[in-house]
This record gives C-alpha cells, sequence and structure tokens, in this order.
C-alpha cells in the first residue's frame, strides 16, 4: 500500500507539472501570436508533450484560456491581501492597500490579462473568459467596499463605492497609468490618492 501511495503521490506532481508547463505555453503564444493563430499543436510542442496530453490534461483553446484566467482569478495572494485589508480600520491605509494588492496581482497577471483586453472579439471564448476576470475582480472590490462602508469611511453606499474602486483600480486604470510609463509604485500612490479624494469622509466627516 506504502508503495502505491508514493506513486499516486509521484503521478500527481508529474501531471501538476505537466499542467502548468501547458499553461505556460499557452500564456506565452496567445500573447505572441494571438488566440487565433495560436494552435493547440504549437502549444504542444511548446510545453514538450504529446498534442493529446494537451487535451487530456487541459482541453481545447477554450478550455486552456479558461484555466488561465482561472488561474489569475484564484492567486493565493488574492485572499491573503483581502484578509490584511479586512483586518484594516482605517479608510485611507484600505485604500493604500488596495493599490498595492491590485497593482501586485495585475503585475503577476499583465500578460494574460493584456491578452484578454486585446483578443476579447476574436472569439466568444475569450470574450467571456475576459467578462469572468472582470466579475470576480469587482467582487473583490465589492467586499472592499463594504467594508469601508462598514467603517463609515467613505461617504457613499457599498454600490457607488465599488462602482469608484472598480474605477481607480480596475484592470483599465493599471493599463491607463502603466502606459504613461509609471513605475507600479508610483501607479499605486497616485491611485490611491485619487481614490481617497472620491471617497473617504472629510476629517470633520461632514463627507466634502
Amino acid at each position: 500500500m506504502a508503495k502505491r501511495t508514493y506513486r499516486s503521490k509521484v503521478r500527481t506532481v508529474a501531471a501538476g507539472q505537466t499542467h502548468t508547463a501547458i499553461l505556460r505555453a499557452a500564456e506565452e503564444l496567445f500573447v505572441e501570436s494571438g488566440y487565433a493563430r495560436a494552435t493547440v499543436s504549437a502549444i504542444a510542442d511548446r510545453a514538450g508533450v504529446a498534442l493529446n496530453t494537451v487535451y487530456t490534461s487541459v482541453g481545447g483553446k477554450p478550455a486552456l484560456v479558461e484555466a488561465l484566467v482561472r488561474e489569475g482569478t484564484e492567486d493565493e495572494e488574492i485572499q491573503t491581501a483581502l484578509a490584511a485589508l479586512l483586518a484594516t480600520t482605517d479608510g485611507w491605509e484600505v485604500l493604500r492597500l488596495t493599490a498595492e494588492s491590485t497593482g501586485e496581482i495585475t503585475r503577476r497577471h499583465e500578460r494574460v490579462l493584456n491578452f484578454l483586453h486585446d483578443n476579447a472579439t476574436a472569439d466568444p471564448a475569450v470574450a467571456a473568459a475576459a467578462e469572468h476576470a472582470v466579475e470576480r475582480y469587482r467582487e473583490r472590490l465589492a467586499i472592499i467596499a463594504d467594508h469601508l462602508v462598514t467603517l463609515r469611511a467613505v461617504h457613499l453606499d457599498a454600490v457607488r463605492t465599488e462602482q469608484i474602486l472598480w474605477f481607480y483600480f480596475g484592470q483599465g486604470a493599471w493599463r491607463t497609468v502603466r502606459g504613461f510609463g509609471w513605475t507600479w509604485a508610483d501607479s499605486g500612490i497616485w491611485l490611491a490618492a485619487q481614490a481617497a479624494d472620491a471617497l473617504l469622509r472629510s476629517p470633520t466627516g461632514d463627507g466634502g
């Protein structure tokens, strides 16, 4: 039994490594060639696996895009950052941490996010994956918005607060400031300051 367990663990590790290799190859080729021109055969060659292995491990191109998005939206750093945010009771610090964490997650998955943005009209599967990424992103921002409202740190309701958080910390905001050539750190500082001006109550608590 022990030997079977050991072999099972080895197979699990090998399968995980293969899965990761396929996703990295898919990411590289989607970014380099675009969704329409990238082929599953080329992805298999890049990953160093048989064509059938791509299909059995992940699936065809729609499944590969979905897996890449799921990898980003389920990044463990997101939950870690949310936990830190929800433990913070100062409104400004919440926004600073939001800038810091969304910037870091965006940086980590920048290539996939840019691919989704650039290829959303190429295929319904890419459009659906891009929409899912946005939905998950905004769900996390809604949690932050609720927290800010609970703290009475903002002068708006949770819905409007989430919308403003999306305006300043969403994918488009980061793409814009990075397009200016700003560093991630400078971008985060500026975005946090703008969000604070738009959201936080004045020191006197009158909201303006």
